[in-house]
């Protein structure tokens, strides 16, 4: 029989689980990737945090944080804004590791049998 011929007479059954085992595959592999993104952002925001709160002065005489275009308002307005955006990125990823979880990962033999005792 030729490997056409072999497609052609495949199950629905055998079909189904080869498109099965490609949608979760594919599915996966975006939630990896959504995942190793919001990581990145996380990673990103933290330096931008880190740049913002070294305050060190310009020179040994020199009372001025940061440098001589230092704004008060504008960073504390900015500091508020990325560290909220950080809880917020936080909270995304819990969510995101959460699903993966439940979606994805798979369950240890007799684990639902003994939490449901």
């Amino acid at each position: 029989m030729s490997k056409f011929q072999n497609i052609l007479a495949a199950t629905g059954q055998t079909v189904l689980d080869k498109r099965a085992a490609s949608i979760v595959k594919q599915t996966k592999a975006a939630m990896i990737k959504k995942l190793n993104d919001l990581n990145d952002k996380k990673d990103n925001l933290e330096l931008e945090i880190l740049d913002l709160t070294d305050l060190s002065v310009e020179t040994k005489d020199s009372l001025r944080p940061g440098d001589k275009n230092y704004n008060a308002t504008a960073w504390v307005d900015t500091l508020v804004a990325k560290s909220l955006e950080l809880v917020l990125l936080d909270q995304e990823i819990e969510i995101v590791e959460a699903l993966n979880a439940e979606y994805f990962e798979e369950e240890a033999p007799g684990i639902i049998a003994e939490a449901a005792k």
